[in-house]
């Protein structure tokens, strides 16, 4: 069952980024394992591409432990906004360590340093993993302000752009608010398939 369901969502994913400039994917908190490695595993099948993933969730550590092959995708960049905070402070050259996830200025600056360096015929993406996240860091109305500016900014150099927001109680309308600014929205259910 584990399987379809990643086959689902990297169908899903796959077919909606090749639409949309930005989506937004909506899920509850079940089915995040699921989606990340479908993302993973999207990522990992198209080598040609240039991604970053903005980790606001979990420290990149947790994530490679829980999913190993990702040490070997050659085509993604990460920004680690969790390690610092939790007393982890590795060095690696595909990651980028910030010190904090209310530090939004810096994240910003971050990703379109790291696009810089990208061959301008790349296919590029960025994924920010969570929004949710986010709020419980920050003030939501900072959180919207950033997040505009990014899926402008993105927009503006032909940067495809993927945001998760995980169901949280009482965080419903601002999630909605956030989501809402994507040009395709998927809501993810248990039962999507």
């Amino acid at each position: 069952m584990v399987n379809i369901l990643i086959d689902g969502l990297m169908e899903r994913i796959s077919s909606a980024i090749a639409l949309n400039k930005s989506i937004g994917i909506l899920l509850p908190s079940q089915n995040y394992q699921e989606l990340i490695q479908a993302l993973f595993e999207r990522i990992k099948s198209k080598p040609d591409e240039a991604w970053i993933y903005v980790s606001v969730t979990k420290p990149f550590l947790n994530i490679s432990n829980q999913l190993p092959f990702i040490t070997e995708i050659k085509n993604i960049r990460f920004i680690d906004c969790i390690s610092r905070t939790a007393g982890i402070s590795n060095s690696t050259k595909n990651i980028i360590f910030i010190e904090s996830p209310t530090m939004l200025e810096k994240i910003g600056l971050e990703i379109m340093n790291i696009f810089k360096e990208v061959d301008p015929k790349t296919k590029k993406y960025l994924v920010i993993d969570s929004l949710t996240n986010l709020i419980i860091y920050n003030d939501p109305e900072i959180v919207t302000e950033f997040f505009h500016n990014i899926i402008n900014r993105t927009r503006a150099r032909d940067i495809n752009i993927i945001s998760l927001a995980i169901e949280e109680e009482g965080m419903e309308c601002y999630l909605n608010r956030l989501v809402n600014l994507n040009d395709k929205i998927l809501k993810i259910r248990d039962s999507f398939i």
